[in-house]
C-alpha cells in the first residue's frame, strides 16, 4: 500500500528551494511592515508591497495619487533603513495596474443591454414605438 501523501506545508519546508523562497517572503513580509510603520497613516495603507534589490528599495503602491504621495517620503524611508541595509541608496515605486490591486474582489458586473426578446416585451419600448410612429404619421399627413 502506498504512503500517504504529507502536509504541503511540510514539504514546502524540507526542500531547500522552497524554503529559501518562503524566507524571503518572510523577509519582504518584514520590511514592508516595517516601511508601513515609517509611513503616515493613509499611505501606509496603500503600500502594497516592499523589497530590495542591490542598492535599491522597491516599493508597489495601489494608485497613481498613492505613487505621487510616497515620493515625498522616499528620502526619510531610505535614511531610516540604512542601519538594516546600508548599501541603499535609491528607492523605486511602481503603481500596480487595476486589475491586480486586489485580486480577491471581482470587477463590478458591466452594464448590458437587457436580451432582445426583453425589449420587444418591454412596455417602454411599445411606448417609444407608438410615439415614433405617431410623428411619422404627422409628418406624412402634412406633406
Amino acid at each position: 500500500m502506498p504512503n500517504k501523501p504529507g502536509p504541503v506545508s511540510r514539504l514546502l519546508r524540507e526542500r531547500s528551494a522552497t524554503s529559501h523562497l518562503l524566507r524571503q517572503v518572510e523577509r519582504q513580509r518584514q520590511l514592508l511592515g516595517q516601511v508601513r510603520s515609517l509611513l503616515p497613516a493613509p499611505l501606509a495603507t496603500h503600500c502594497l508591497h516592499a523589497r530590495i534589490d542591490g542598492r535599491t528599495l522597491i516599493l508597489h503602491v495601489d494608485s497613481p495619487v498613492w505613487h505621487s504621495r510616497l515620493r515625498f517620503h522616499a528620502r526619510s524611508l531610505v535614511n531610516a533603513l540604512r542601519s538594516e541595509a546600508p548599501h541603499l541608496s535609491e528607492v523605486r515605486i511602481r503603481t500596480l495596474p487595476p486589475q491586480s490591486r486586489n485580486a480577491a474582489t471581482p470587477p463590478p458586473p458591466r452594464r448590458t443591454a437587457p436580451p432582445f426578446d426583453e425589449l420587444i416585451a418591454g412596455e417602454e419600448l411599445k411606448r417609444l414605438l407608438r410615439r415614433l410612429r405617431r410623428r411619422r404619421n404627422a409628418r406624412t399627413s402634412r406633406a
